[in-house]
């Protein structure tokens, strides 16, 4: 649901009979509490990091699935999507899609002779780095450029991540 600028978000969990109430301010800070549905309290025991058991344990990891969900859906989203704009800006190029067994996966080709020069997608995070339990998506951009190319690309790319970096540190 949409308030303004932020969202909130309900979601019933399925291992109790909890909900997640979760807050995405339109800065892009998430917050979010587990409330017990019978009394209507907050599960003081999602933020204890010492309890371990069993059920606070389902409690969390589940909760955990839930924030995940909304981090692959929304902000993995968001930076393909400002990839995206970047590229059609600078270049006046829009992506097609041409896989059909993933769909979301964008390419982007020379006007000229069609040939591609970059491969947007969702990879999750486990397949980048070998724990196959981190199931979080990431934004890969993958570009095909000539090597001596690379350096200034490079510097390029650097230059704007210190730049969102300094961006997001004004906005805290």
């Amino acid at each position: 649901m949409k308030n303004g600028d932020d969202y909130y978000l309900e979601v019933p969990l399925k291992s109790a009979n909890f909900l997640a109430k979760i807050r995405i301010l339109s800065a892009g800070k998430v917050s979010g509490n587990v409330y017990d549905l019978d009394t209507g309290e907050e599960y003081l025991l999602l933020r204890v990091e010492s309890n371990t058991g069993s059920f606070s344990a389902v409690v969390k990891a589940e909760y955990r699935t839930i924030l995940q969900d909304i981090a692959g859906k929304c902000f993995v989203k968001a930076q393909a999507d400002r990839i995206k704009d970047e590229i059609k800006a600078r270049y006046g190029d829009e992506p097609d899609f041409p896989f059909k067994k993933f769909p979301d996966y964008a390419v982007f080709r020379n006007p000229q002779n069609r040939k591609w020069y970059g491969l947007l997608m969702a990879v999750l995070l486990g397949k980048l780095t070998g724990d196959e339990k981190d199931q979080q998506e990431a934004a890969v951009l993958n570009l095909k450029l000539a090597e001596g190319k690379l350096p200034a690309l490079l510097k390029e790319a650097l230059a704007m991540l210190d730049e969102s970096r300094a961006f997001t540190e004004r906005k805290k």
